[in-house]
């Protein structure tokens, strides 16, 4: 006896599963001919061209006379609409929970507002002595992790910039970085190793380390951190936490659009 064919839900638009099928074959397989996408869907050719052009109408693939099909940024661009309605603080929360859980220090999320950074979101350590900034707060790029780990991160023309413009800084501490050779140096050792350190560079008693999070263009835009007392972050813990927040910003910059 034969199986019964499962009933379509009455819901379901068969047409659109297909349009969604061509999409997801030319996502997997680049440019492709007519005949490659209509002989993977499982469609006859005249009515996988009908689809096609109706998604070059909507600017959502191109057709060039050499390679083919491909799917253009359109898609992407709806994706990245999705992921910036969520906003970067929903998104990086779950993953700031994690390092909080594990080091037990204060993880902060910022962003670059000119030559400030700006503090989004925190999870705060349960220790009664610890790194302690409201949200919404501004501290100079210069001087602090978030904001290194950022600008060593943007286009070259922009840290060039920067380092320009570094005249007459405020030394916020013995430590504090305010020559545009040294911060070029620091700039440089920041890019090789994929993470920033502050050792008390803007508050007395207080280290942290930051890792940059890229969005879609490839360049910084925010940086978690983690920070703490001094005596409970000396470099070894510095320097294991900074390869820790590499994975993590990571998977953030994966969510939004970093392809790298």
């Amino acid at each position: 006896m034969m199986p019964r064919r499962k009933k379509p839900n009455y819901y379901h638009i068969g047409s659109l599963e297909k349009g969604i099928n061509i999409l997801k074959i030319l996502a997997a397989g680049g440019a492709m001919s007519l005949e490659e996408i209509a002989t993977e869907a499982k469609m006859d050719r005249s009515g996988c061209h009908r689809y096609l052009l109706t998604f070059r109408d909507l600017g959502l693939l191109s057709k060039h006379a050499n390679s083919g099909y491909r799917l253009t940024t359109g898609l992407f661009e709806i994706a990245m609409m999705y992921i910036n309605r969520l906003g970067i603080r929903q998104i990086a929360r779950p993953f700031m929970e994690e390092l909080s859980s594990k080091y037990n220090e204060t993880v902060n999320l910022v962003v670059r507002n000119g030559d400030q950074v700006v503090f989004l979101n925190k999870v705060e350590s349960s220790h009664q002595y610890r790194m302690d900034i409201a949200v919404g707060t501004s501290h100079p790029i210069y001087c602090t992790a978030q904001g290194k780990a950022i600008i060593a991160f943007r286009p070259e023309n922009e840290r060039d910039a920067f380092c320009g413009h570094m005249k007459n800084l405020k030394a916020f501490s013995a430590k504090t970085i305010t020559t545009p050779k040294a911060f070029k140096e620091e700039i440089a050792a920041i890019r090789r190793q994929g993470f920033a350190i502050n050792q008390e560079e803007y508050f007395a008693g207080m280290s942290g380390v930051a890792a940059p999070v890229y969005d879609y263009t490839g360049f910084a835009v925010y940086s978690i951190s983690v920070a703490g007392p001094s005596e409970r972050m000396p470099m070894d813990m510095l320097l294991h936490t900074g390869e820790d927040l590499k994975r993590v910003c990571g998977k953030v910059s994966a969510i939004l659009g970093r392809t790298e």
